[in-house]
């Protein structure tokens, strides 16, 4: 047996001798971290702070400034109790890319998705994963946060602040992790603040004529100087600093979208990054994101949640003709310079939102 074993006792008081075993493919390492995402670090990332995870999307695109839809997709999107998002690239140790390649893949990610991610598209990944899987998206939020008042908007806006501050995490895994990629996480884990690079093994032992197998996670990058650098809660960006940063039309368009809301009734919640309009039972009409975001949601699947389906499907395809940007169905999300060149369209479209709410409350 490998010096690399390990040995289980089983119901009988049998000693099992078992032996790391490569994975047969690599899909099926991919399978066994999106259903279980506590083998990233064993659950934890920090000794200090145990990590919870929630998957937002397999093989969720990312966008660059040249092609919004997307030329390049990260593995698994994960996001933490803390909002923040964690991208995941999985490749088996027999594959030479893992040495070098990945890490450039990675960083291209992690750079284009830190500045052109749209929120919206984030937002809708992570309810089509969830209801794919059978859950609320809601109730995945709201256990994740350990909070029964948590909301996905209030969830989103604490991811969008991370985002544009470079909170992210960028997560290698493989059956085994080479010496060089080693030696690059932990460089890198030393050298950025605030995100964060790991490398996470996820050794496979079986043994012969023993049902099942044992997975045993380790991390790399924790050095002693990376250890240094602040673990706990980091500064988030100010709303003022947010609104100095945003784009004039996005400026207009919360002045638009607060007018609008003071003659519909509609509360008017401000966030560090995002202003939202919601209905007195605290339904969501719209949100307008600031600084880079720069944009307005519209989110679509309460509507056909609750079986307006033909008006939502509507109100999609109507936002769809007034800009250039291809929109998700879920949660429509239009550049603000867009919204403000269309105010009158977009102001109906937001009436009959805040009414058919108002008709489910009745």
């Amino acid at each position: 047996m490998s010096a690399d074993g390990l040995f289980h006792i089983d119901g009988k008081g049998e000693l099992v001798s078992m032996a790391p075993t490569p994975y047969e493919y690599e899909s099926v390492l991919q399978e066994l971290l999106a259903s279980h995402p506590d083998l990233l670090a064993g659950g934890q990332m920090t000794p200090e702070s145990p990590r919870r995870w929630l998957l937002m999307r397999r093989e969720q695109a990312v966008p660059d400034r040249d092609a919004s839809a997307g030329r390049w997709s990260v593995d698994h999107l994960f996001v933490d109790q803390d909002a923040v998002p964690t991208l995941v690239e999985v490749k088996r140790s027999s594959d030479t890319r893992i040495r070098r390649e990945v890490v450039g893949q990675m960083l291209d990610y992690a750079a284009n998705g830190v500045r052109y991610w749209p929120l919206g598209d984030l937002r809708a990944s992570l309810i089509r994963t969830q209801e794919d899987l059978g859950n609320d998206p809601e109730a995945e939020v709201r256990r994740l946060l350990d909070d029964p008042n948590a909301t996905i908007d209030d969830f989103f806006a604490s991811i969008a602040d991370n985002l544009r501050a470079g909170r992210l995490r960028m997560v290698f895994v493989a059956d085994v992790i080479p010496d060089e990629l080693m030696r690059i996480t932990e460089f890198l884990n030393e050298q950025m603040n605030p995100a964060q690079v790991f490398a996470v093994e996820v050794k496979q032992y079986r043994a012969d004529g023993y049902p099942g197998s044992v997975i045993v996670p380790a991390v790399f990058g924790r050095t002693a100087a990376a250890s240094l650098k602040p673990t706990g809660a980091r500064r988030t960006a100010t709303r003022d600093e947010a609104l100095t940063a945003s784009r004039p039309e996005t400026l207009q368009l919360i002045e638009l979208a607060s007018e609008l809301a003071a003659e519909l009734g509609l509360i008017v919640q401000e966030t560090p990054s995002a202003t939202l309009l919601k209905t007195r039972a605290m339904a969501s009409v719209a949100i307008v994101y600031l600084a880079s975001w720069d944009s307005l949601e519209v989110p679509l699947q309460p509507l056909r949640d609750r079986g307006w389906t033909s008006e939502a499907d509507s109100i999609g395809a109507t936002l769809q003709t007034i800009t250039d940007k291809r929109l998700t169905a879920k949660a429509p999300n239009l550049p603000s310079v867009d919204a403000v060149a269309a105010w009158d369209t977009v102001s109906q479209l937001i009436r009959q939102i805040a009414s058919l709410h108002a008709e489910h409350a009745n």
